[in-house]
């Protein structure tokens, strides 16, 4: 069977947990960081992975991001506006560096404490995502020592799967371990999403390519200083408005990317339904 309008992949970490690491191993390849404000970040990246097991092909797509301060990945992830997203998500791919201190184990925690928050509010407690925590090799020898099995019962508790990305070959029962664990639970993960989106009936105005689509959200946000300013439009913006309009211009540009790997009319009623929950913060 090849599916065709598969759910995501959604790769997520700190900055320089591995991330494109992780990816390359598993898929062959990995795309460019780029760089914003000066620095180098996963933030809206895509990439693609083609699965070909004898249950079913499908050209997975695969999010990026990064997890810089985690009770603000939460707040905005949790939000009603993002659960379209959320709930298009087949698997998480968490990735963090093999802690050095005890510090660093509690931030591994919240994020994955947050991750599952995230999901469940999304998503109920009756979800079926994968959720992988994968461990990737620390430059520093890490002194906060922890057997294998205290990991698995670590990660467990926040709904996740441990895989130590440096092991290789098989484990004492026969098991792949390592990234060719990785690519086995994603296999065995549901990838058909067929049932459809509930993604709002008012498509009009998104006709055609999403390069027509992203012209109609830009005139959407030019109107934006007539709705934080009244009808007539006058007077000039305030620092807050302004940081209300980046805000909002920041939001567009990831509705933009979040549509890239889709397909055409998921995309539209996606991109449709988004720039109307934008227009409701006003």
């Amino acid at each position: 069977m090849d599916i065709k309008n598969p759910r995501r992949i959604l790769a997520v970490g700190a900055p320089g947990s591995g991330v494109l690491s992780i990816l390359k191993e598993l898929t062959g390849s990995a795309p460019e960081l780029t760089t914003f404000e000066g620095k180098e970040t996963t933030v809206g990246l895509s990439h693609e992975w083609r699965l070909e097991t004898k249950y079913y092909t499908a050209t997975l797509p695969i999010w990026l991001d990064e997890i810089t301060d985690v009770p603000e990945w939460r707040t905005e992830f949790t939000k009603p506006e993002a659960r379209e997203v959320v709930t298009v998500l087949g698997g998480w791919i968490y990735c963090f560096k093999k802690p050095i201190e005890t510090k660093d184990l509690e931030v591994i925690k919240d994020t994955m404490q947050a991750i599952s928050d995230v999901i469940e509010r999304a998503c109920g407690y009756a979800g079926d995502t994968v959720c992988l925590a994968v461990a990737m090799p620390q430059s520093t020898t890490p002194y906060l020592e922890r057997s294998s099995d205290e990991w698995e019962e670590l990660c467990m508790e926040y709904g996740f799967e441990y895989i130590n990305s440096e092991a290789k070959g098989k484990n004492d029962f026969g098991e792949a371990v390592g990234v060719q664990r990785v690519r086995e639970a994603l296999e065995a993960g549901e990838w058909d999403s067929s049932a459809d989106l509930d993604l709002g009936e008012d498509v009009e105005g998104f006709e055609g390519s999403f390069a027509a689509e992203e012209a109609e959200m830009n005139m959407e946000l030019f109107g934006m200083k007539d709705a934080l300013h009244g009808d007539d439009g006058e007077g000039e913006l305030g620092d807050k408005d302004v940081e209300e309009l980046e805000i909002m211009m920041r939001k567009m540009v990831a509705i933009k990317e979040m549509g890239e790997g889709m397909e055409e009319a998921e995309r539209k009623r996606f991109a449709a339904k988004a720039v109307n929950d934008l227009m409701k913060e006003l």
